[in-house]
Protein backbone atom coordinates (compact mmCIF):
# COMPACT_ATOMS: atom_id res chain seq x y z
CA UNK A 1 0.00 0.00 0.00
CA UNK A 2 1.43 3.70 -0.92
CA UNK A 3 0.73 6.34 1.61
CA UNK A 4 2.11 10.14 1.94
CA UNK A 5 4.22 10.16 4.83
CA UNK A 6 3.75 13.80 5.62
CA UNK A 7 -0.21 13.47 6.12
CA UNK A 8 0.01 10.40 7.59
CA UNK A 9 2.57 12.24 10.34
CA UNK A 10 -0.23 15.44 10.46
CA UNK A 11 -2.61 12.46 11.35
CA UNK A 12 -0.73 11.36 13.98
CA UNK A 13 -0.45 14.68 15.65
CA UNK A 14 -3.96 15.58 14.85
CA UNK A 15 -6.20 16.16 18.28
CA UNK A 16 -9.49 15.61 16.06
CA UNK A 17 -8.69 12.36 14.99
CA UNK A 18 -9.48 9.66 17.34
CA UNK A 19 -6.50 8.01 19.41
CA UNK A 20 -8.05 3.98 19.80
CA UNK A 21 -5.13 3.45 22.55
CA UNK A 22 -1.99 4.82 23.42
CA UNK A 23 0.80 3.89 25.60
CA UNK A 24 4.34 2.60 26.54
CA UNK A 25 5.81 -0.97 24.78
CA UNK A 26 8.96 -2.32 24.04
CA UNK A 27 10.03 -3.13 20.43
CA UNK A 28 12.30 -6.23 19.70
CA UNK A 29 15.47 -4.56 17.40
CA UNK A 30 18.42 -7.06 16.96
CA UNK A 31 17.38 -8.85 19.65
CA UNK A 32 17.38 -5.91 21.87
CA UNK A 33 14.37 -4.09 23.81
CA UNK A 34 13.78 -0.63 22.95
CA UNK A 35 11.53 1.53 24.91
CA UNK A 36 9.20 3.31 22.83
CA UNK A 37 5.61 4.84 22.66
CA UNK A 38 3.03 3.70 19.95
CA UNK A 39 -0.59 5.60 19.44
CA UNK A 40 -3.17 3.70 17.16
CA UNK A 41 -5.42 5.66 15.18
CA UNK A 42 -7.69 4.10 12.75
CA UNK A 43 -5.66 1.13 11.20
CA UNK A 44 -2.65 2.73 11.69
CA UNK A 45 0.10 2.21 14.48
CA UNK A 46 2.53 4.98 15.06
CA UNK A 47 5.97 3.97 17.05
CA UNK A 48 7.36 7.12 18.70
CA UNK A 49 10.56 7.24 20.61
CA UNK A 50 9.16 8.38 23.35
CA UNK A 51 5.56 10.05 24.54
CA UNK A 52 5.76 13.62 24.04
CA UNK A 53 8.11 13.22 20.95
CA UNK A 54 8.05 15.88 18.48
CA UNK A 55 9.92 14.22 16.04
CA UNK A 56 7.72 11.92 13.47
CA UNK A 57 7.36 8.01 14.37
CA UNK A 58 10.47 6.07 13.93
CA UNK A 59 8.31 3.15 12.25
CA UNK A 60 4.14 3.13 11.02
CA UNK A 61 2.53 0.14 10.91
CA UNK A 62 -0.27 -0.45 8.41
CA UNK A 63 -2.89 -2.43 9.86
CA UNK A 64 -3.76 -4.59 7.36
CA UNK A 65 -2.95 -8.21 5.82
CA UNK A 66 -1.61 -9.04 8.88
CA UNK A 67 -1.88 -11.56 12.40
CA UNK A 68 -1.69 -10.49 15.69
CA UNK A 69 -0.43 -13.28 18.11
CA UNK A 70 0.46 -13.71 21.80
CA UNK A 71 4.55 -14.82 21.92
CA UNK A 72 5.64 -17.09 23.99
CA UNK A 73 7.58 -15.55 26.62
CA UNK A 74 10.33 -18.39 26.95
CA UNK A 75 11.06 -17.76 23.46
CA UNK A 76 11.46 -14.07 23.31
CA UNK A 77 12.98 -13.64 26.89
CA UNK A 78 10.13 -11.47 28.45
CA UNK A 79 6.51 -10.87 29.59
CA UNK A 80 3.45 -9.65 28.33
CA UNK A 81 4.83 -9.63 24.07
CA UNK A 82 2.74 -10.20 20.64
CA UNK A 83 3.60 -10.57 17.36
CA UNK A 84 2.67 -8.10 14.15
CA UNK A 85 3.37 -9.89 11.20
CA UNK A 86 2.56 -9.22 7.81
CA UNK A 87 0.50 -12.35 5.55
CA UNK A 88 2.01 -11.43 2.50
CA UNK A 89 5.99 -10.30 3.45
CA UNK A 90 6.19 -11.96 6.59
CA UNK A 91 7.84 -9.07 8.32
CA UNK A 92 7.52 -9.45 12.10
CA UNK A 93 7.57 -6.68 14.76
CA UNK A 94 7.82 -8.20 18.36
CA UNK A 95 6.59 -5.86 20.98
CA UNK A 96 6.03 -6.28 25.18
CA UNK A 97 3.58 -4.48 27.16
CA UNK A 98 4.22 -3.24 30.04
CA UNK A 99 1.58 -5.96 32.07
CA UNK A 100 -1.18 -8.27 31.18
CA UNK A 101 -4.16 -5.56 30.95
CA UNK A 102 -2.28 -3.61 28.53
CA UNK A 103 -1.09 -7.02 26.46
CA UNK A 104 -4.55 -7.88 26.49
CA UNK A 105 -5.99 -4.32 25.05
CA UNK A 106 -3.22 -4.79 22.64
CA UNK A 107 -4.05 -7.82 20.90
CA UNK A 108 -7.37 -7.39 21.12
CA UNK A 109 -7.62 -3.69 19.33
CA UNK A 110 -4.72 -4.72 16.99
CA UNK A 111 -6.92 -7.73 16.16
CA UNK A 112 -10.56 -5.91 15.18
CA UNK A 113 -8.90 -2.98 14.08
CA UNK A 114 -9.12 -4.05 10.43
CA UNK A 115 -12.50 -5.35 10.54
CA UNK A 116 -13.78 -1.84 12.61
CA UNK A 117 -11.93 0.11 9.70
CA UNK A 118 -13.57 -1.65 7.09
CA UNK A 119 -16.81 -1.44 8.39
CA UNK A 120 -16.34 2.57 9.08
CA UNK A 121 -15.26 2.70 5.45
CA UNK A 122 -18.42 0.78 4.22
CA UNK A 123 -20.58 3.08 6.30
CA UNK A 124 -18.89 6.41 5.37
CA UNK A 125 -19.19 5.74 1.65
CA UNK A 126 -23.31 6.07 0.87
CA UNK A 127 -22.49 9.34 2.97
CA UNK A 128 -19.61 10.59 0.72
CA UNK A 129 -22.03 9.57 -2.35
CA UNK A 130 -25.30 11.74 -0.91
CA UNK A 131 -22.28 14.80 -0.30
CA UNK A 132 -21.15 14.33 -3.87
CA UNK A 133 -24.85 14.34 -5.44
CA UNK A 134 -25.85 17.03 -3.23
CA UNK A 135 -22.94 19.52 -4.13
CA UNK A 136 -23.95 18.28 -7.97
CA UNK A 137 -27.50 19.33 -7.36
CA UNK A 138 -26.22 22.74 -6.20
CA UNK A 139 -23.79 23.45 -8.38
CA UNK A 140 -26.24 22.89 -11.22
CA UNK A 141 -29.00 24.60 -10.00
CA UNK A 142 -31.65 21.75 -10.41
CA UNK A 143 -33.56 19.75 -7.71
CA UNK A 144 -34.30 16.00 -7.95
Amino acid sequence: MLANANSLYRLAADPSFETQFATSLQLQQDFRWRPCYAVLKANLLFVYNKRDDSKPPFLLLIIEDCFIEICDENKVGKDFTFEFKYKTTGKSYIFAAEDFGALERWVSLLTITPIDYMLLLKQSFPEQIERVENSDQTSSGTER
